[in-house]
């Protein structure tokens, strides 16, 4: 009867969180998106209107974008057997290695508690001598798993920088791009910073979709044989839901995201402008001028990265709350 008691409590304790965590969403994703639309509509000049992001570009995980994804992907790894091949192969058993190791630490931290608890002073010198033995083999373990994951980013960025320039330099293509088309003005930083980060967000991608799923399966398989099924089926379910939901709140990052790159091309693009136009620039004193729309590229783009740390705190916040401490 007193736990019946406490459980009205419980409950309007939890609704109350539930609450007050879904309304702190509420107004940092408001204030998020009036501070961006107030970015995207303000131009530096008018020749710089070009390069601004309209209000109206869309930015979702849809047809289109796995369609793209999957020709990116057909360039990064042309064949079944190929270096890139052998690497996905080796994070995969790295990261299954790394859980199986985790699975044992935690096993054998339990077996020195209960050594502790217990005075066992027999059982705690074996558990810490295991331990001992097994320290060098889960650092290369954890270790390995950062190569592996290096690795393969680096070859990607290879891989992918080597098709891009062939196009690139093929015949009067580079030419066209710099002087005739004006639908790509920061060329420089997308064959270099963006190939980058791309390809390590496919990396990093790739790890975060296989780990959870190796975890999941690995931990059910160990919990089924310890309290049945019941218990992991229940915990596998509330891991989807909850991923599905935390996948809806963590919309408004990939379109930040893209603005954050394009800030960025812009601030690129005035500093390679003013190396051009250098002689220009000195000749009719306009060093001032062009002080002003660095600052206020500048500007723009630390206000920008400003409201993304706030929003990443937030759904930091919710993140750890559902996933990690109500799991």
């Amino acid at each position: 009867m007193a736990g019946m008691s406490k459980l009205p409590a419980i409950y309007r304790h939890g609704f109350v969180l539930a609450t007050s965590m879904a309304v702190s969403y509420w107004m940092t994703v408001k204030w998020l998106r009036q501070r961006s639309k107030q970015l995207l509509e303000k131009d530096i000049n008018s020749s710089m209107k070009s390069h601004v992001t309209k209000k109206n570009q869309s930015v979702a995980v849809d047809k289109r974008f796995f369609r793209n994804l999957i020709a990116l992907l057909k360039i990064l790894v042309p064949k079944i057997f190929c270096g890139e091949s052998l690497f996905l192969a080796l994070v995969a058993a790295s990261l299954i290695a790394r859980t199986y190791a985790d699975v044992w630490m935690i096993k054998n931290s339990t077996s020195v508690e209960s050594a502790i608890i217990g005075r066992n002073v027999p059982l705690f010198k074996e558990n810490l001598a295991r331990f001992a033995y097994a320290m060098p083999l889960i650092a290369f373990v954890n270790n390995a798993l950062r190569y592996t994951l290096e690795e393969l980013k680096l070859r990607f960025r290879k891989r992918l920088s080597l098709y891009l320039y062939d196009q690139y330099l093929k015949g009067f293509t580079y030419y066209q791009v710099n002087t005739l088309d004006s639908r790509i003005n920061n060329i420089d930083q997308l064959l270099t910073q963006d190939v980058e980060k791309f390809c390590s967000s496919v990396a990093d991608l790739y790890t975060n979709i296989s780990k959870p799923f190796l975890d999941i399966i690995i931990y059910a398989r160990k919990l089924s044989g310890s309290i049945g099924p019941g218990g992991p089926s229940l915990l596998v379910l509330y891991l989807v839901c909850s991923g599905l939901v935390l996948t809806r709140l963590r919309r408004p990052i990939g379109r930040m995201t893209v603005a954050e790159q394009q800030f960025e091309g812009e601030f690129r693009y005035v500093n390679s402008r003013l190396i051009t136009n250098c002689e220009e620039i000195a000749f009719y004193n306009g060093s001032r001028r062009e002080k002003m729309i660095i600052r206020d590229g500048f500007e723009r783009l630390i206000k920008h990265l400003r409201s993304l740390i706030i929003f990443r705190l937030v759904m930091g916040c919710i993140d750890s709350v559902v996933a990690k401490y109500m799991s």
